[in-house]
């Protein structure tokens, strides 16, 4: 065995070995449980909610609220659509996993494996900030106009 081959061999990552049936889950929708899902859509939900709430009011901002909605209901079911289209399932397998399990186990990442709060709460972030935002500005617009 040559030097290279040792240091090559040396800077390579450990094998972690097989990973268990629990902690492994593929396909599409099956890394988290329905209720990360469902938060999803809760936060898109409530930004939507606030943004026709604070913004419907004038016949000017219709259109554009419309625009949006069809915005984000096009991005939540586009992958609804692909899956069920692709995979040429009729109905759809989501969350089958145990909210219990998920929350034991975490999720395996390609960076190794992630505590399940810490991956819903990355998942979370993005409707949440939006969600927020469309409540605060909606209630500055409100409440200055």
């Amino acid at each position: 065995m040559s030097m290279r081959e040792t240091t090559s061999q040396a800077q390579r990552e450990p094998d972690r070995g097989p990973v268990s049936p629990s902690t492994y889950r593929s396909g599409f929708g099956e890394e988290f449980p329905k209720a990360v899902y469902l938060s999803i859509l809760g936060g898109f939900s409530l930004m939507l909610a606030s943004a026709w709430l604070a913004f419907g009011a004038e016949a000017d901002t219709d259109l554009d609220l419309m625009v949006v909605t069809v915005l984000c209901a096009v991005f939540l079911l586009l992958p609804v659509i692909m899956y069920r289209s692709g995979s040429g399932r009729r109905e759809l397998d989501v969350g089958k996993s145990d909210l219990k399990d998920f929350l034991a186990t975490g999720i395996d990442t390609a960076t190794g494996p992630l505590p399940a709060r810490d991956a819903w709460l990355q998942v979370m972030l993005a409707p949440a900030a939006l969600a927020i935002a469309a409540l605060l500005i909606g209630t500055v617009y409100v409440l200055s106009g």
